[in-house]
């Protein structure tokens, strides 16, 4: 991969060696020392990056620079931090910037960087503004993968309520299957006692192969919603290999028009089998550094070997009392656009996982619910609007602000 690459530096020995470094690699260089002149510059380049600058100019407030310009906001931007300081690698996240590197830093690793913001910024720009159109073929159907590289940031949350309202349009089209094989709480959740789990279902040769008896070991749940419940133990998972996955999601698209899966937090031969099947991939993300490292890895990871087909949407999960990132933070660390986001609420979705009654039924009017329903209709379609008695449309139900879509 060649790219035209623009160096900020006004240190001439560490430009000089960035540019042997590049040019190496089959890169286009070129170097300025004023940083008065980068947003001249940065726009006809693939990628930016700021080294060392006057000890009165900020990096940080020259990352802002570029990104208030319209012809430079997207232009990749890596930033290099002079030292091993964690509090200066937020704040140039926080300025804009897509990544950091640290000095002392291999020439390989700067590579490897490069090409993953690239690759990045090509997902970008080619994924386009979110509309209300369904990423599926609304007709037709559809694998809907929830994974996540860092646990606790509400997978299972975003799975279940999204089956639910799935089946709201269609009862019984739809099936929600626990992938997070070790430690899966889908039916917990749900508040299901399921006697049928994947295990026995890998464990039915026939079932693997036959979408009639594939769906008797799904468990019914009164939203409508057809469940296949993750083995009963950690112990379990092992025996449920990435051919057997392949099967299982095969069937289940078979059989169900609608098939929304949990798939926990462990990226593994199975996972990457998954998201070679899935038509959208939800990531969910807390706004701090460890989970959007993850994430980055995860990108990186799936860039590397091919694995992601499919269309990738990331959801903000403000778990948090205070802004820690905000959402613009989020974007520039991620290189990526925010689909949606669920706001911070320290008990509605307590409430839902204690109760095992999903936000969607147990907190229909919250604004969680509102932000849940606003992601359906991403990655659903809008609902088909129906008519009452005088043959008008019914009038809009009123939500909560969404602001979210680009």
């Amino acid at each position: 991969m060649q790219l035209s690459i623009l160096v900020l530096s006004n240190d001439r020995a560490a430009a000089d060696a960035l540019t042997a470094s590049l040019t190496k690699s089959g890169h286009g260089v070129t170097v300025i020392a004023n940083p008065g002149d980068i947003v001249a510059s940065a726009a006809g380049h693939s990628l930016v990056i700021v080294d060392r600058l006057p000890s009165a100019i900020k990096v940080g407030d020259v990352i802002v620079g570029v990104r208030s310009h319209e012809a430079t906001r997207v232009v990749p931007i890596l930033a290099v931090a002079q030292a091993d300081d964690v509090e200066e690698r937020i704040r140039l996240l926080e300025a804009g910037a897509d990544d950091v590197i640290t000095k002392p830093f291999d020439l390989a690793e700067l590579e490897a960087r490069i090409e993953a913001l690239s690759l990045r910024a090509q997902r970008t720009r080619g994924s386009g503004p979110a509309t209300s159109q369904a990423i599926g073929d609304g007709q037709g159907r559809r694998v809907i993968a929830v994974f996540s590289p860092k646990g606790g940031v509400g997978t299972t949350t975003i799975a279940t309520n999204l089956a639910i309202l799935a089946a709201e349009r269609k009862p019984g089209a739809v099936l929600l299957i626990d992938l997070d094989l070790a430690f899966g709480q889908v039916a917990s959740h749900l508040n299901l006692q399921p006697k049928q789990t994947l295990l026995e279902l890998i464990r039915d040769d026939a079932a693997l192969h036959e979408a009639e008896l594939f769906r008797t070991y799904t468990i019914h749940h009164p939203s409508g919603v057809q469940v296949l419940a993750a083995p009963p133990t950690p112990g379990y998972s092992s025996l449920i290999g990435a051919e057997q996955l392949e099967l299982i999601v095969a069937r289940a698209h078979e059989a169900y028009e609608t098939v929304v899966i949990d798939a926990g937090a462990l990226l593994d031969d199975r996972m990457l089998a998954l998201f070679g099947r899935a038509d959208t991939v939800i990531v969910p993300v807390l706004p701090e550094i460890p989970a959007l490292n993850a994430v980055h890895l995860l990108l990186d990871q799936l860039s590397e070997t091919g694995a992601m087909g499919a269309t990738t949407l990331f959801v903000l999960n403000n778990a948090f009392a205070r802004d820690l990132l905000k959402r613009g933070d989020v974007e520039g660390a991620l290189g990526a656009r925010i689909t949606a986001d669920l706001p911070y609420d320290p008990i509605v979705y307590l409430k839902a996982v204690n109760e095992g009654n999903p936000v969607i039924r147990g907190a229909p009017r919250s604004q969680a619910a509102d932000r849940l329903r606003d992601l359906a209709e991403i990655v659903l379609g809008p609902v088909a609007a129906t008519t009452d008695a005088t043959g008008d449309p019914p009038p809009k139900e009123r939500r909560g602000l969404f602001g979210l879509r680009r």
